[in-house]
């Protein structure tokens, strides 16, 4: 049940930590005398934007969508500084340690030094500039735990088995009565033991990237790579070639283990193959996607199953928590707010 805000704290880090002011310009907010900078706001909001178009068909992108998104990037962006601020007057401190561990951590998700150095150059940061975005971070969470976790409440076997029985109605297409934010959490949960409940395959993949819209030089390295790989599975175990060839940087950490999936948890392609193997069997040519090639293996086969209260008690109770923990930091958040002084002056 320590898992307090886990998602949360993930999410600032990822959105904020290497958002940096490029130029001094238009003021979009300011929150208890200090600024928010067009220039600052844009660098958070231009890679959640991308993944929107992406994620969006063209038909349903409107101006008015794109807004109601920046009013989301631009209250999120209020909300962090409130708690840096409050971090601040709390006098809360972070040790070179804790910066240290956590640009350590960070560090591991990227391949190489090289291309952390690079992403920093992209986002025009120093390494002083980062470690000092990381500081606000850390001291932000320290803040949150001392001030939220307290006042969550911990949730019962009851209420578990309560929101288990309302999940068995969802699952079985009936309704549940609740409200939208509750359904929601329904639904997620209906949708998570569908998976548990389904086939499932313990997988571990060799990726080799080379994106849609590669160039000609790009391909070739890439299938220079597949053949180098080809060539050393004659030779050594899949596990071992993973740990030196695999392009992706998770996996490759762990052998090229990529866990449990279920058939939606892959692209189309990749499950109607690999659902179709054998266990010990890999695909001795790659499977091709818009990111790279891949070659898989299945270790484990696992069959559908019946899914019951005591299978997933645990997991009902964390959410729950989690639950409660969110509505625990959006009252600190308003709080916060009824104490503030802020005005917004934004341009869309």
């Amino acid at each position: 049940m320590k898992k307090i805000l886990i998602s949360f704290t993930s999410f600032l880090i990822a959105s904020t930590v290497l958002a940096t002011s490029q130029v001094v310009d238009k003021t979009l907010a300011v929150v208890n005398g200090e600024p928010i900078l067009s220039s600052e706001f844009n660098s958070l909001f231009a890679p959640i934007y991308e993944q929107y178009e992406k994620a969006t068909p063209k038909s349903s992108q409107t101006i008015q969508k794109e807004n109601e998104l920046k009013d989301l990037v631009l209250n999120q962006k209020i909300d962090d500084l409130l708690l840096k601020q409050q971090a601040k007057k709390q006098n809360i401190k972070v040790s070179k340690k804790e910066i240290q561990d956590g640009l350590t951590e960070i560090k591991k998700r990227f391949s190489s030094d090289a291309e952390f150095k690079s992403e920093l150059k992209k986002e025009n940061m120093t390494i002083a500039d980062f470690e000092k975005k990381l500081n606000d971070q850390i001291a932000i969470m320290k803040l949150v735990k001392q001030n939220v976790e307290p006042k969550v409440k911990p949730p019962t076997d009851t209420e578990a088995k309560a929101l288990y029985n309302k999940i068995d109605v969802k699952m079985k297409g009936g309704r549940t009565n609740l409200s939208t934010e509750d359904n929601f959490l329904v639904e997620t949960l209906a949708t998570a033991l569908k998976r548990m409940s389904g086939e499932q395959l313990r997988l571990r993949q060799i990726f080799i990237n080379c994106a849609k819209g590669a160039s000609q030089a790009e391909v070739k390295v890439a299938l220079e790579k597949v053949a180098t790989v080809k060539k050393e599975l004659q030779k050594k175990t899949f596990s071992d070639v993973a740990a030196e060839y695999s392009e992706d940087p998770v996996s490759k950490a762990r052998n090229g283990d990529l866990g449990l999936v279920a058939k939606d948890d892959l692209p189309s392609n990749i499950s109607k193959i690999v659902f179709s193997m054998k266990v010990g069997d890999y695909t001795k040519e790659p499977i091709k996607t818009d990111t790279g090639y891949h070659f898989v293996k299945v270790e484990e086969k696992r069959a559908k199953r019946d899914i019951n209260f005591d299978d997933v008690k645990g997991d009902i109770l964390e959410l729950l928590y989690q639950s409660n923990a969110r509505v625990a930091y959006n009252e600190y958040i308003n709080s916060l707010k009824s104490k503030a002084n802020i005005k917004i002056n934004k341009t869309w």
